[in-house]
Parts: structure tokens; sequence; C-alpha cells
């Protein structure tokens, strides 16, 4: 699969009585099917006003920043720092700010990392209570608070079928109830290789020291999109 963009389908917007979404979803996941990402990510930012894109500053999230800065410059950034991020992580947000000119909109927990990791003596055992407080502290309450602060009508994010068992289930655009956005994966049907190629293509960075403290494994979800 190339990512090389081609003309756009359109994607006929519903009536007003239908105001949930920016466009009927399952509409547009038919009319999508095959479709290139940047045309994906395009046509929905054709519909949004408040888009934002968010990101893990993990290996290949350059692709996804890249994409969205070339169809809407701009578009806020958010990033929840858990503040267990590597030296290698910031190094690598510092960088990919200042390359691609990134609206960028961090949002922290409000305890410290310090604080955190003296409370729950380190990083807390998958799959116990305490790690699913620790969770909902370092990343679930930051991402929403900087819903309720940026009021988006659309959530641009770089989730991929291949990745997880719960993201086969997905698909290009859903809806987001519990923070009522239309929701748009323009890489979903992506494989790692398709990826790869793009920031070879664009001679983009990419950062494989990334840790992130609320999963265990890549093929575990923390909670953002379950």
């Amino acid at each position: 699969m190339s990512l090389v963009a081609a003309q756009k389908p359109s994607i006929d917007q519903p009536p007003q009585t239908a105001p949930s979404a920016l466009f009927d979803l399952s509409e547009a996941n038919r009319a999508m099917t095959g479709a290139l990402p940047m045309d994906i990510l395009a046509t929905a930012l054709d519909a949004a006003k408040q888009p934002i894109v968010s990101t893990s500053f993990s290996a290949y999230s350059a692709v996804l920043l890249h994409m969205v800065q070339k169809v809407r410059p701009g578009t806020p950034v958010v990033w929840c720092d858990t503040g267990f991020n590597t030296a290698a992580t910031y190094r690598f947000v510092d960088q990919l700010v200042k390359r691609l000119d990134l609206n960028l909109k961090i949002f922290h927990p409000t305890f410290s990392a310090a604080h955190l990791q003296a409370r729950y003596e380190g990083i807390p055992a998958i799959g116990t209570a305490e790690h699913a407080e620790f969770t909902r502290i370092v990343k679930l309450e930051p991402f929403t608070r900087a819903f309720r602060e940026l009021k988006p009508d659309l959530w641009i994010n770089g989730i991929r079928r291949e990745e997880t068992e719960f993201r086969k289930s997905q698909d290009i655009f859903t809806w987001d109830a519990v923070r009522s956005t239309t929701k748009v994966a323009p890489s979903f049907h992506c494989t790692t290789m398709n990826l790869v190629d793009y920031l070879l293509e664009h001679d983009l960075p990419s950062e494989v020291e990334y840790h992130d403290p609320t999963k265990a494994a890549e093929h575990l979800e923390c909670g953002l999109h379950t």
C-alpha cells in the first residue's frame, strides 16, 4: 500500500437531524474502503472545524504528524506526557516539533512521576487495581482534560488494525461516545512496512526507545480507545 495521496472521494453530509457525528460513519467507511491515508485524512478534515491529532511520539508517530501538517498545518497536536518517557523520547519530541512546526499541546498528570513512583514503589504491576489507577492518573485523566479544553469535533489518531485484537474490531471512522467525538484513523489498514516506507520517503526520524508505562506489551490497550 502506497501512502502517496490521490484524488480524494467525497462523502455526503448527513441531515441536520443527526448532529452526533460529522458524517454518516457507516457510509464513510464504505466510501473510503481502499482509499489512501492522505485521502481519508483530507476528507475527514474537510468536515471538521476543531480537529485535533493525538500522538505518543513513538516509533512511527512522525508519519501521521507529517500527513496532518501537509493537509491542515497548525492542527493542535495533543500529547499526554506521562512523565515516564525516556530521554530519547523527549529529544525526539523537540526534534519533531521544530522539524514539522507542530502546534503541540502538552497535558501532564496532576501528580509528578517522582510522586507516583514513591506512592506505588515503582510502576504497579499490570492487571492490578493499582495499575488501573496509575493509568487513569498518568494518561486517561490528562486526555479527558485535553478534550474538555480543546472541544474537538474530530480526533485524528494513529491506531492500526494489525496492532491489537481489539483494534481489529474497529474501523477507519468510528464514534467515541464517551468523548462525543468523531474519530478517524487514516492509517488503519497500513502495515508497519508502509509506515517505514513513508519515513524513508520523506526522510523522517523514528524513535525506538519509546516506553509506555501503562502497557506491558504492544499488543495491549491502555484505555484511550476502549
